[in-house]
């Protein structure tokens, strides 16, 4: 069993920035009991969502930029 992190699209709500995740569970070979647990801890940990499956799954991301050319903060854009 391993478990992955997916990250979502970073959402934005009244200035208030979330990193949404998925968490899946692949090479799964547990009791279906397991599966109850897990989606508690996905739950505890915040997870949008949770995929359990038996398959091994391969995660591909896009890289994330070492450096970040301009982040906004409210109305003003800081240049780095």
């Amino acid at each position: 069993m391993r478990i992955h992190v997916l990250r979502l699209p970073l959402v934005e709500m009244g200035g208030t920035h979330e990193e949404p995740f998925a968490l899946i569970v692949d090479q799964f070979h547990g009791a279906p009991e397991s599966q109850q647990t897990l989606m508690t801890f996905a739950e505890q940990a915040g997870a949008r969502a949770l995929w359990v499956t038996e398959e091994t799954v391969e995660i591909v991301e896009q890289p994330v930029p070492a450096v970040l050319g301009t982040v906004a903060l409210d109305d003003d854009l800081l240049e780095f």
